[in-house]
């Protein structure tokens, strides 16, 4: 085992080190600890060097089992009653910097936080770094069982001062605590007046004394500095749950994303977290999050040596029985509200207190520590009950009886927020950040309030579309689409159901299940069909389009071929001949003309397309161009596609049809198209440029399997590894998050990443990226699919090329002969050159298959140079390969052919 002590391995190489051990690529260590990717890999090849390990699984290996060591503390004078904590604390580094730092430059600080925030721990971890400075000690008193009007007693009682005649017990405590002193009490907040007036005497008595006080609200002493404990950040909260969990089960498995799910619900409160992770022995994982559901009943222990926390209940009924009856019922009411809320929402459920009025309870609330104020980037403060008090809270409201008011209220100000977002969503996007900080802030409120709508209420449908449409807006798209099934049972007409099962089909589709988007539009036609045929028919033509256009998106067998024309028939029937019907059935006919899936006649589709523009729907004229674009793509014209498909990006961005969930389909798909037919043509530039449109449109960019997706290929083909894997990290944790393992459209853009760590030479992640390409391909193989079978043969060829090895495996796959479609040239001009590297018999049957495509695709152009070149040994030629990669911004492939031009050179020298 290495030693990891010293200064030999930095901190910043132990951070990498760490994440090696968790087996991150370079590119998924650059995204956690904010770094460039060549950077990390500098920090493992240092790595490597100082610990002597072969390669990176050993270093991985070793960094599992390696630990550094603590320095020694200096001797520092005693610290009476300071307490030795049986676990460790996890986190709080910043915070016990921040409050180590103000005791030594104030002489009051006061630690604020709520109960169970973890100030006792904190306030331990400051003094044991601050006592150093203490040359006279000091002490840390707990004042938890201090009555009112014993506090002098209790410190005392710990300092060993006893009381002398004609000297009060405060002078007697001065002079126990004269000379550099620390004192430390802790839990103050049910004796703070008591507090306030010992530790003013003290400060005056005492010029050397620093105090550091723990309570649920201030002391409003002279010259008192604050810190407010805040909830612990995500990444702080599930360590300590995970540390605390495994401590009471070792054998438990914790997730990480699930552990921080879980302490999110919690409010990173490290009370609530120990409390949960104690109940993982008895209840196990899946047990405790159940048990979420009632916090209080949950959150309780057996016999903790602090009866206060004992349970969450008690620590929250300690400061809930000291409020004022105004207090009280504010704190009911508030407790209403999912999430934070602001002053505005506050006085739309406190009417009779009007906005002063709120004002007040809620500073005083939070002077007691039972609310948490927050203030606003733009200048608006919001409030928020933190766990426990929330549901004790809670519990209070349902048995009062103003519970039914209380409630209605909070709907009406629901409905009326939710309207009012929507007519404010504005178009441009310098306005938009503060709009959607907007929605940010209600959003938990407005999607509690959705489930308890009565059906057939018009309020009801909208509030539910309303909130399905800001959901799509701030890119929660999957939630989008549960919010649009629920309007689609809320309402009174099959027009307006199938509106909604509609958009929630495109939503379903954006993140990426075509299948399921097919049968919501069946099931919108099924709403519509005895109200509005016309409706009926257009979302039975959809569902066939969605079908055949989008086949690998989760379809495996069905529906098959009989099964869409009867669809279509009766979308036919129903249809009364109208023009929208029209364009859609014309669109629907185009996508199952051909013998195959996905083939398109060109007849039928420029019959579509005529339908189409006749008929002037922008989207259904751009699903009828794309099966143009297809059309052509099969007959060997990859450069029509582009120009369709640019035709098509062009319509749908000129009519913002992204801000509608089924626009977006043809914006994302357009994009993707763009990108596609320009790497099918070797137009890298224009590649690039259409994925920045989906990657800065702040309407796509938060769906970044669709807007990022596109860019891994085009970026790994002009050499920029770190760019192409960066995305594709982005895309696995969109994938990872929705768990759409099976998505066909994603593995091209996957294998894209292939291609860069295999030509970085980092054989790590080339295979990590191989078998999530496969992962998501199936159940497609990707040596099976059309698009994909030439795509990862050249991949494969490429990288065999670079590294030298398996060279005769790599030319039998990639001289295969594939569908034509957006990638067989590349699979063409590889096979081409690794036949001449090898010096096989058919290097001049397949460079003339290769020069095919050159006419109308830039890479095969100059790759057929480069072959040229290489066969020749022609200097010239590889000069003019070279300007040809130049010209198109392929850095990879123009440096690695600058070294053949090189050698040619040499060996004509020579």
């Amino acid at each position: 085992m290495p030693d990891l002590r010293g200064d030999a391995v930095s901190p910043r190489e132990r951070d990498v080190l760490g994440a090696v051990a968790e087996h991150l690529t370079n590119a998924e260590i650059a995204r956690r600890l904010h770094l460039s990717v060549r950077t990390v890999e500098s920090h493992v090849s240092s790595l490597l060097r100082k610990l002597g390990a072969r390669d990176r699984r050993e270093l991985a290996a070793w960094a599992a089992g390696a630990s550094s060591g603590t320095q020694a503390r200096a001797a520092a004078g005693e610290l009476v009653g300071l307490p030795r904590p049986r676990t460790s604390l996890v986190g709080r580094t910043a915070e016990v910097d921040a409050v180590t730092r103000l005791v030594a430059e104030s002489r009051i600080t006061t630690l604020l936080g709520p109960g169970g925030a973890g100030k006792t721990r904190v306030a331990v971890a400051v003094a044991d770094r601050s006592r150093a400075w203490f040359a006279s000690g000091g002490a840390f008193v707990d004042l938890v069982p201090a009555a009112e009007g014993a506090v002098d007693a209790t410190v005392a009682a710990v300092l060993g001062v006893s009381q002398r005649p004609q000297v009060s017990l405060a002078d007697a405590l001065a002079a126990g605590l004269r000379g550099r002193t620390l004192l430390v009490l802790d839990n103050a907040e049910h004796v703070p007046d008591d507090v306030a007036r010992l530790v003013a005497h003290l400060a005056d008595a005492v010029p050397d004394l620093h105090v550091l006080v723990t309570s649920r609200e201030r002391l409003g002493v002279p010259g008192e500095a604050v810190f407010l404990l805040a909830p612990l950040p995500d990444d702080e909260a599930a360590a300590l749950f995970v540390e605390r969990a495994s401590a009471v089960d070792p054998a438990v498995t914790l997730p990480e994303v699930a552990a921080g799910e879980l302490c999110r619900r919690l409010d990173g409160s490290p009370l609530a977290i120990e409390l949960a992770a104690a109940r993982v022995a008895s209840l196990g994982l899946a047990g405790v999050e159940a048990g979420l559901d009632d916090v209080l009943r949950l959150l309780t222990l057996g016999r903790p040596a602090d009866r206060r926390h004992r349970s969450l209940r008690a620590v929250v009924e300690w400061s809930h029985a000291a409020l004022a009856d105004d207090e009280r019922a504010a704190l009911h009411t508030v407790a209403v509200f999912a999430g934070a809320f602001d002053l505005d929402a506050a006085a739309a459920l406190l009417p009779d207190e009007g906005r002063a009025g709120a004002a007040d309870l809620l500073g005083r609330l939070a002077d007691k520590s039972l609310v948490r104020r927050t203030p606003g980037v733009d200048g608006t403060d919001r409030w928020s009950l933190p766990v426990g008090v929330r549901e004790l809270a809670r519990e209070r409201l349902a048995s009062s009886k103003s519970v039914g008011e209380t409630r209605d209220r909070y709907a009406v100000w629901a409905r009326a927020r939710a309207r009012d977002l929507v007519e404010r969503r504005p178009y441009a996007a310098a306005t938009l950040a503060a709009w959607a900080t907007d929605v940010d802030a209600v959003m938990d409120d407005l999607r509690s309030c959705v489930p308890g709508m009565g059906h057939g209420d018009p309020r009801a449908h909208g509030l539910a579309r309303d909130v399905a449409t800001l959901a799509y807006a701030r890119g929660f798209v999957a939630e989008a689409g549960r919010h649009f099934r629920t309007a689609a049972g809320l309402a009174a007409r099959g027009r307006e159901a199938a509106a909604d099962l509609t958009d929630a089909a495109a939503c379903v589709h954006l993140v990426s299940d075509a299948r399921e988007a097919y049968r919501l539009l069946l099931d919108a036609a099924d709403a519509a069909r005895g109200e509005d045929p016309e409706v009926a028919a257009v979302a039975l033509a959809s569902a066939v389009t969605v079908a055949e256009r989008f086949r690998g998106g989760g379809f495996a067998t069905d529906p098959d071929p009989a099964r869409l024309e009867s669809l279509l028939a009766e979308a036919e029937a129903l249809s009364g001949d109208t023009e929208v019907a029209r364009a859609s059935l014309a669109t629907a006919r185009a996508w199952t003309s051909g013998a195959d899936h996905q083939h398109v006649v060109p007849a039928a589709a420029a019959e579509a397309v005529a339908t189409a523009r006749a008929d002037g729907d922008v989207l259904v004229l751009s699903a009828a161009l794309d099966a143009s674009s297809t059309a052509a793509a099969l007959s060997g014209r990859p450069d029509e596609s582009l120009r369709l498909s640019s035709e098509r990006l062009e319509l749908v961005t000129a009519a913002s049809a992204e801000r509608d969930p089924r626009g977006a389909i043809e914006v994302v798909d357009a994009l993707r198209s763009v990108t596609a037919y320009a790497v099918a043509t070797g137009g890298l530039e224009v590649a690039l440029a259409a994925t920045r449109r989906g990657t800065e449109n702040p309407t796509l960019e938060p769906h970044p399997c669709w807007a990022k997706g596109s860019a891994i290929a085009p970026l790994a083909l002009a050499g920029d590894f770190d760019g192409a894997e960066l995305m594709a990290v982005d895309v696995w944790a969109n994938v990872v998050e929705t768990r759409r393992y099976q998505n066909a459209s994603l593995a091209g853009p996957l294998l894209g990443a292939v291609l860069a760590a295999g030509l970085r030479g980092d054989p790590d992640a080339y295979d990590l990226w191989w078998e999530r390409a496969r992962q998501v391909a199936v159940p497609t193989r990707l040596d099976q699919s059309p698009n994909l079978a030439p795509w990862a043969a050249f991949v494969r060829a490429r990288v065999a090329l670079a590294e030298g090895d398996h060279l005769e495996r790599a030319l039998a796959e990639v001289s295969a002969s594939f569908v034509p479609g957006r990638f067989d040239g590349y699979a063409a001009v590889m096979a081409a050159e690794l036949a001449v590297v090898l010096d096989s018999p058919d290097s001049d049957r397949l460079l003339e298959r290769a020069e095919r495509y050159a006419p109308h695709h830039r890479w095969v152009a100059a790759g057929v140079l480069r072959v040229r070149g290489r066969r020749d040994g022609d200097e010239a030629t590889l000069d003019a390969a070279v300007r040809a990669w130049d010209a198109m911004g392929a850095a990879y492939e123009r440096e690695a052919t600058r070294v053949l031009a090189a050698q040619a050179e040499r060996g004509r020298m020579s």
